[in-house]
């Protein structure tokens, strides 16, 4: 006779097929962290964890620490740089389970959840690409999971959101959103008056705590400039404006396509309409960081993925909740999905084929075109390029933070580059915070650069710039990258450029 679906068998093969689902695309995101090359940022992460350190000017440090026993044991390659990535990834699936399993689904709908999440560009890619957001999504996922057993009246789940948010907050800051899903719980007159007799919460937030210790360490050794870029720089506000939570939406209407989003949408109000503890838990966590970065986006451009964690939580209820339409609007997101995942896999991989296509966009303050695809060509010439003119005593620096680290990746860290802080830039600045000033004064410099802008800085601070033949790349006949090499005498004035340490202040153990 079959197996009914509440039957001990049946549970069994569903948590099989969600082990097996779980194994397989952990399997896709390490064959696909292997073969495809890495970015800039990537590159920034591997350098900064070849520089260890409480944390790091603009990010927390959990990443980037994540990274150094697996460049023990698998050396400097894509797949080490990438390997907290693709551990996340599967810690994301064990965090849906959970959560879906709070919701009153099981193994069954958490494998549809982790399968069409998958079918977005936003976890398909984002799955083993090396950065802060994916180890933050999979502690956002089951910080929600724990905060509605909170709601469920389970006191013992509280430590684990603390270690959750302790470990979210250490990977990006707003892990912290996710305790917004504590406010349906806190709502509640029961709850609430439990909370001082219950030792519970006190050790979630001790935990929590604690975890966050190395960003306050870091800080109070730099003048807090890592809070102060947070806080106040990266997000300096303009003028009252509607274009950039547009932007927010529309990008977003991308990394989960617009038919999932409606789904997704309709799939949260049939949620909320249910009034459960756990639900509403996870619902309030799910829209915490699209209300929060929307109101943002009022004043100042955010990046469209920092809402990746609610879009990816939303996915429980969808799988969950049943409505007219949802079928199709399921399948015509996931093969539109798969087909622009297709898509921006073949642009990282190949991005000669898209660089005559001709497209901008001109946002504020930035303009997106495919003009830009030109960095990611002849990167292995650049490194070539550069070591055969590098003379034995120079380091090799460039005002551009990923040519800079990607010239030390692609080298094998061999060669010596330092990032010069001689553009407006805001993003990208640890290395500035690795080296003290006397390390520097006097040093002869090879300096790689695409632009024009960085000359009469640097005569300012070195004795001497003299400009070398420039190596030109070149596409079916025309230039598409134009590098420039100048080669700059004694480094008299670093501060500022090349670092922000003074000569007593602590540089990096690393």
């Amino acid at each position: 006779m079959a197996e009914t679906r509440g039957e001990p068998g049946s549970h069994r093969s569903d948590m099989a097929l969600f082990l097996a689902v779980l194994a397989g695309l952990t399997l896709l995101h390490v064959v696909l962290a292997t073969l495809l090359p890495l970015s800039g940022d990537e590159a920034y992460y591997w350098d900064c964890s070849r520089h260890l350190d409480w944390s790091y000017f603009d990010q927390p440090p959990l990443v980037i620490w994540a990274m150094v026993p697996f460049r023990a044991v698998l050396g400097e390659s894509r797949l080490a740089v990438r390997a907290p990535a693709v551990l996340a990834s599967l810690v994301l699936g064990l965090a849906l389970l959970d959560v879906t399993r709070r919701l009153g689904g099981g193994p069954r709908e958490a494998t549809a959840a982790y399968l069409l999440l998958h079918t977005t560009p936003l976890v398909f890619l984002g799955s083993f690409y090396a950065s802060t957001d994916v180890v933050m999504t999979a502690a956002f996922v089951a910080a929600a999971g724990a905060a509605a057993a909170v709601a469920q009246g389970e006191a013992r789940a509280w430590p684990r959101l603390g270690l959750a948010v302790g470990l979210g907050f250490l990977a990006k800051f707003p892990a912290l959103l996710a305790l917004a899903a504590l406010a349906p719980a806190l709502a509640r007159r029961q709850l609430r008056s439990g909370l001082q007799r219950s030792p519970w919460p006190w050790l979630a937030g001790l935990l929590a705590a604690a975890l966050t210790v190395p960003v306050w360490v870091w800080g109070a050794q730099h003048g807090w400039s890592n809070l102060a870029f947070q806080l106040r720089d990266r997000h300096r506000g303009g003028a009252f404006t509607l274009r950039y939570m547009a932007e927010l939406v529309g990008v977003n209407l991308l990394l989960v396509t617009p038919f999932l989003a409606v789904a997704l949408a309709v799939a949260w109000w049939l949620g909320w309409r249910r009034r459960d503890g756990g639900w509403q838990a996870v619902l309030v966590a799910t829209a915490a960081p699209l209300v929060f970065f929307s109101l943002v986006g009022l004043r100042s451009r955010v990046a469209p993925h920092w809402v990746g964690p609610g879009l990816v939580l939303a996915v429980v209820p969808l799988v969950l909740i049943r409505f007219g339409l949802r079928r199709w609007l399921i399948v015509a997101g996931a093969a539109t999905g798969l087909l622009l995942s297709a898509g921006a896999l073949w642009v990282v991989s190949a991005p000669l084929g898209v660089l005559d296509l001709h497209w901008s966009y001109r946002g504020r303050p930035v303009r997106v075109s495919t003009d830009k695809l030109a960095a990611a060509v002849g990167n292995d010439r650049l490194v070539a390029e550069t070591v055969l003119r590098r003379r034995p005593h120079e380091l090799v620096a460039s005002e551009s933070y990923t040519t800079v680290h990607l010239l030390a990746f692609l080298s094998g860290g061999e060669l010596p580059t330092r990032l010069a802080h001689v553009k407006p830039g805001k993003h990208g600045l640890a290395s500035l915070y690795w080296y003290r000033p006397q390390e520097l004064v006097g040093r002869d410099v090879l300096f790689v650069t695409e632009k024009r802008q960085v000359d009469a800085r640097l005569r300012d601070v070195f004795a001497e710039v003299e400009e070398l033949e420039p190596l030109q790349i070149e596409h079916l006949g025309r230039v598409v990258r134009s590098v420039r090499f100048l080669r700059c005498r004694d480094l008299r004035h670093p501060e500022g450029v090349f670092t922000r340490l003074a000569d007593r202040s602590p540089a990096p153990r690393g």
